[in-house]
């Protein structure tokens, strides 16, 4: 009996992925043929490209599936093609197909906290400050996160998930002291991780200084990345931050 209802939940399973897979699959693009490409995350067999597409949907991390029509083999992959990756292995009779455009809002019921926090005139400054949606770019300092002391860092846990590719980081502009630009943008995957330092780099802002209008830094990451949690540091000293904005790729 027990064999027998895993046996039917099993087929249900299978014509649920079937007919909800043709929607996701429009959401898909065929990038190329005969070539395979991406870190594998999970191999299986599928009935069809749309099922395969199906479950790299429901799958974390997964962001293109190789797929071979003739003996159905279904590989789900961290591979994301506009991030200009080179070119993959060629193998005869598979394709890769990879989600154009996400809708997804990262930081939607996201929580914020930081390693330092600034009390100024007894209120603390608090992490959650830099996603509250206020994007005035006259910014006091109460309307900002701040951190003290060198080797701080301000993080946020992803309310909802999905792959990081720009950081839009908001400055105070009433007080350019703190808006020295070297900041370090890391995706991590735990939240010891980010305690740790540990992680994957999206990317780094250096410079210059951002002492003028409109106060915004940009930091693009060179590769599409999958994490739940997003780390900001500074090496050198205290910073501040009156809003964070996480975006998928476009």
């Amino acid at each position: 009996m027990f064999d027998f209802v895993h046996l039917i939940y099993f087929f249900l399973s299978l014509q649920y992925a079937s007919l909800h897979g043709q929607d996701t699959f429009a959401m898909y693009e065929l990038y190329s043929q005969n070539e395979i490409n991406g870190n594998e995350i999970l191999t299986l067999l599928q009935s069809s490209e749309q099922v395969c597409v199906f479950k790299c949907h429901k799958t974390y991390g997964c962001l293109s599936v190789n797929y071979h029509k003739g003996n159905k083999t279904c590989v789900l992959t961290d591979y994301y093609p506009l991030d200009g990756t080179k070119t993959g292995i060629p193998q005869a009779g598979w394709n890769i197909y990879f989600r154009r455009t996400f809708d997804v809002d990262i930081l939607k019921d996201a929580e914020a906290w930081q390693s330092t926090t600034l009390v100024w005139n007894g209120v603390p400054l608090t992490a959650d400050k830099a996603i509250d949606g206020d994007i005035n770019n006259n910014a006091k300092q109460n309307d900002c996160a701040h951190l003290t002391g060198t080797n701080s860092y301000w993080a946020v846990a992803f309310g909802a998930f999905g792959p990081v590719k720009e950081v839009k980081i908001y400055l105070r502009s009433d007080h350019t002291v703190a808006n020295h630009a070297t900041y370090t943008v890391t995706v991590c995957n735990s939240r010891d991780d980010v305690i740790n330092g540990k992680g994957t780099l999206c990317g780094s802002y250096y410079g210059p200084d951002s002492y003028t209008h409109p106060f915004i830094l940009t930091v693009t990451c060179e590769n599409t990345v999958f994490g739940r949690f997003l780390r900001i540091n500074k090496d050198t000293e205290a910073f501040c931050l009156c809003e964070v904005f996480v975006y998928p790729p476009k």
